[in-house]
């Protein structure tokens, strides 16, 4: 792609929440900086580079010129389509201009012209008149990179969605977790007093037993222990030599699984998605911040839109109560009733338009202030929003193979699924795994003590004079298996399921970035007819004024007719430049490049 650079721009540095965030203050970590805008003139060839730098309009250019030759000179598409803000200012002027040249043919005996003057200004408070409702007391100048860096910086959008990583984190600190070493402690004491009918048996009986230890299970499945444990008996037992006795043991214990859960992919299986669902979150994440900026970004343009379009509006339901002045002045000349209602008709459907077009401008605003959650900023404030920047009317250059390219690199939804099919792939060795019976191999080894106090229990123990070995075989298989082969069953599913999704994500991308690339050649392509055909309509309109002889009503209905075609052109050039502006986003929306084309930093993705 080609593109004039415009300006240099500081990144926004936005960092999603962190469990360390969660766990402490969860608290936005973000940095918003200053920026400057530097004109540069310089064009370079950027075909199929990614990091294009971000277009700012606050200074149009004089003129564009479109690929067809058509020159647009700005100061005159922006009387064809001006801004409520500064119509007013230049509208104003000329209305004083008018004013003062009446006075001057008036001056000079030019009464007929003089009227003309008048009337031409009257025309332009009228239309000034009519479009105030969008003004409002409280007004507040955004430009596109302020307003987009509001957005990063309060939405509530992202702010939900950025603490899904930190929550993913904890999931894979959960899954790791199995393997972290656990210590276990017990103690239990059994006191016996009950009457006996014969002396081989004791009435008195206090046994008290306690152990200690780490338990820890290894990746391989093995779970391994090691412990000490100490016993004390004593009883009124008149055949025992010894009336209390302590006794000692160390105890090492594995279980190793030989089947069903043996290997390092097996156990470590919950922890590889685990990872991989961190990641899949964070890319979710830069999806959501994305499509948020994508959303602000031609929600401002609309606005700009929007707001146009009042002004084309006004203007023409000004002419069009202007020329019903005129038909009711001559009611009872050569104006018949039904002439009049016909014109009465049109002039309340076009008022009823225009009202409508009031109430765009109203919930482009609410759509901007809901966008920016900003402290200073409610949609309960009567707040009217002056976009300051105008869209870009530089041609973009495109290379369709270079663009499908950069989408399969950078397209956060691709990386998501190939995540997801790797999961899923996990999942099946796994549930492959459970399929199998369950075959486990034992053993332990304890080294005894015994004395009559605890010291030579413990030091006979650790003598290693007396110590017992325990081997053993554990087997155990389902009949008929169902459940374990219906797992297995349904992680071959999942994952052909996940392999037909990355594949459904790879031409959606494909469709994306088609679409967008005509889109966007097709809206630039339109702007030079459409500002053809709106001045061909002002010279039709000027032509039918001019030509007159008398205004009677076919000729004003004329004059009427032209007018809101004029007006219908004007609106179809302002949606054709905003709809290219549009098509820009879109098109690095489709390749996932839209948050470095605004220069927006996210950390990196682990792995990436």
């Amino acid at each position: 792609m080609r593109r004039r650079e415009c300006s240099k721009r500081t990144p926004f540095v936005y960092h999603p929440a962190t469990l360390g965030s969660v766990l402490a203050t969860i608290a936005i970590a973000l940095s918003l900086v200053h920026t400057s805008l530097a004109q540069d003139s310089q064009e370079k060839d950027t075909s199929g580079d990614d990091a294009r730098t971000k277009k700012v309009n606050m200074e149009p250019p004089v003129e564009v010129t479109t690929p067809d030759g058509t020159v647009i000179p700005w100061d005159r598409l922006n009387w064809h389509i001006p801004d409520p803000e500064t119509d007013h200012e230049r509208a104003m002027k000329q209305v004083d201009d008018l004013r003062n040249e009446a006075k001057k043919l008036e001056a000079d005996g030019r009464h007929q012209e003089a009227a003309k003057k008048k009337q031409d200004a009257e025309l332009i408070l009228r239309a000034l008149e009519i479009a105030k409702p969008i003004r409002r007391p409280k007004q507040v100048r955004l430009s596109l990179e302020e307003f987009l860096h509001r957005v990063l910086a309060n939405n509530y959008t992202i702010e939900v969605q950025r603490y899904n990583p930190a929550i993913e984190t904890t999931r894979l600190v959960e899954a790791e977790s199995v393997f972290d070493a656990v210590f276990f402690t017990s103690y239990t004491r059994d006191q016996v007093d009950r009457p006996s009918v014969n002396a081989l048996q004791a009435t008195y009986a206090d046994t008290m037993t306690a152990a200690a230890g780490i338990r820890k299970t290894l990746p391989t499945g093995a779970s391994i222990s090691g412990s000490w444990t100490m016993g004390r008996n004593k009883t009124n037992f008149q055949f025992q030599s010894i009336a209390k006795v302590y006794t000692n043991g160390l105890v090492l214990s594995v279980r190793q699984p030989m089947m069903r859960n043996f290997g390092i992919d097996a156990n470590l299986a919950q922890v590889h998605i685990a990872q991989y669902n961190r990641r899949i979150s964070r890319y979710s994440f830069q999806t959501q911040v994305r499509d948020v900026l994508r959303q602000a970004e031609e929600a401002y343009w609309r606005l700009v839109e929007a707001r146009r379009d009042v002004v084309v509006s006004a203007r023409l339901l000004a002419q069009f109560e202007q020329i019903l002045d005129y038909l009711e002045a001559r009611r009872d000349f050569d104006v018949i009733p039904v002439q009049l209602a016909a014109t009465e008709a049109n002039l309340a459907q076009e008022r009823a338009t225009f009202v409508s077009r009031v109430k765009n401008v109203f919930d482009r605003e609410d759509q901007l202030i809901s966008l920016m959650n900003s402290d200073d900023l409610n949609l309960a404030d009567n707040v009217e929003i002056i976009p300051t920047d105008f869209p870009s009317l530089v041609r973009v250059i495109v290379d369709p193979l270079a663009e499908a390219q950069a989408g399969l690199e950078n397209r956060p939804e691709i990386k998501e699924q190939e995540l997801r099919v790797k999961s899923a792939k996990i999942a099946v060795g796994q549930a492959k795994n459970q399929e199998l019976p369950r075959l486990d191999l034992s053993f332990s080894a304890t080294s005894s003590g015994l004395g009559n106090d605890n010291s030579d229990a413990w030091d006979m123990a650790t003598a290693y004079n007396f110590i017992e070995y325990q081997y053993g075989v554990e087997f155990e298989m389902p009949i008929g298996n169902r459940g374990p082969r219906a797992q297995y069953r349904r992680a071959q599913l999942t994952y052909t399921q996940q392999r037909a999704a990355l594949q459904q994500t790879y031409e959606n991308t494909l469709l994306d970035i088609n679409v967008a690339v005509r889109e966007l050649n097709t809206s630039y392509d339109q702007i030079g007819p459409a500002f053809e055909a709106a001045e061909s309509r002002v010279r039709e309109v000027d032509s039918i004024v001019e030509r007159a002889e008398r205004k009677d009503i076919n000729t004003l209905n004329s004059e009427l007719s032209a007018r809101r075609s004029l007006a219908d052109t004007r609106r179809a050039m302002m949606q054709f430049i905003v709809d290219f502006n549009v098509a820009i986003i879109d098109l690095e929306r489709a390749k996932g490049t839209l948050l470095r084309y605004n220069h927006v930093v996210l950390p990196p993705v682990d792995g990436d």
